[in-house]
């Protein structure tokens, strides 16, 4: 069985292909929601959960940076007076490239 993940805002489809097994215990969890209450409390544990995993299924760069990249970038920016670009706080990719940038400026103020 497929299944599907649709946003009509992105004009996105994705089609996820089921095990048998999760096929089955899906369509199950399925005929036990028989009223709105227990449709839309299963809806919100399926949505915590995605929250959870599709960050981690993305491509690198567009993840949020770490903790410790933003740690990273904040005395960078304080050292150089320079702000932080909102991609960068944003996306790990963004962010790689504002500290990649200023990680060399940063090295040359330094007293030697």
């Amino acid at each position: 069985m497929s299944l599907f993940l649709v946003s009509p805002g992105l004009d996105l489809s994705v089609e996820l292909y089921l095990p048998t097994q999760l096929e089955d215990a899906l369509a199950r969890q399925w005929e036990r929601l028989n009223d709105r209450t227990a449709r839309d409390a299963f809806c919100q544990r399926l949505t915590r959960q995605l929250e959870t995993l599709l960050p981690d299924a993305m491509d690198w760069d567009i993840k949020e940076p770490t903790p410790a990249q933003v740690s990273y970038a904040m005395v960078l920016s304080k050292q150089l007076d320079v702000p932080i670009p909102p991609e960068a706080l944003r996306f790990r990719g963004s962010m790689h490239e504002f500290l990649e940038k200023h990680r060399q400026l940063s090295k040359d103020k330094r007293p030697k």
